[in-house]
C-alpha cells in the first residue's frame, strides 16, 4: 500500500473552490481532464455509498469505473468528499479532497491518495513511487482555480 498526503493553499474562499472536486462536471474537468463524463448510478441521501460511474479518456482509449462516495461533508468552513474505485483491476485506490477555509480569502486544500494493489507482488513495485504526480496535480489545480477566479472577479467589476 502506497499513500501520499499533500496540501496547498488555494487563494480563492471555500465555496469557489468546492465545485471542482464535487457537483460541477464541467469544473472538474479543469482539474481533471480527463474526466470525460459522469453518471449516478445508485444515489444514496446521505451522498456516502452514492455510486457513479466515470468516463476517463487514457490515450484512445475510454475507461469507465465505478465510483463510490466513502466521505462527504459539506460544512461552511470544511469540506470533503472521498471516494473510491478499482483501477484496471489491480489497484484499489482510494482519494480524499478536503478544503479549510483559512480566511474569506484562502482554502486549504489538503489530497490523499492511498493505493492498494490487489495482488501483493505489485507492492514491490510501489516502493519505487516518488510524489511528482500528486505535486505536479495538486500545482495545475491551485493554477486552474486561481486563473478561474481571477477571470470572475475581473467579470464582476
Amino acid at each position: 500500500m502506497k499513500k501520499w498526503k499533500k496540501e496547498i493553499l488555494l487563494n480563492v474562499p471555500i465555496e469557489f473552490a468546492w465545485p471542482y472536486f464535487y457537483g460541477n462536471i464541467a469544473k472538474k474537468k479543469k482539474i481533471f481532464p480527463k474526466v470525460i463524463d459522469e453518471a449516478i448510478v445508485q444515489q444514496t441521501e446521505s451522498i456516502v455509498g452514492t455510486m457513479i460511474k466515470q468516463s476517463y479518456q487514457n490515450g484512445s482509449l475510454t475507461e469507465e469505473y465505478e465510483v463510490t462516495i466513502k466521505k462527504y461533508t459539506n460544512e461552511s468552513n470544511y469540506k470533503a468528499f472521498q471516494e473510491s474505485f478499482v483501477l484496471n483491476n489491480r489497484f484499489k485506490i482510494t482519494t480524499e479532497y478536503e478544503l479549510e477555509s483559512q480566511s474569506d480569502k484562502v482554502t486549504k486544500f489538503i489530497y490523499t491518495s492511498i493505493n492498494k494493489p490487489k495482488n501483493p507482488l505489485l507492492s514491490v513495485f510501489q516502493l519505487f513511487g516518488s510524489d511528482e504526480v500528486i505535486v505536479n496535480f495538486m500545482n495545475k489545480t491551485k493554477a486552474a482555480i486561481e486563473s478561474d477566479f481571477e477571470q470572475t472577479q475581473q467579470e464582476e467589476v
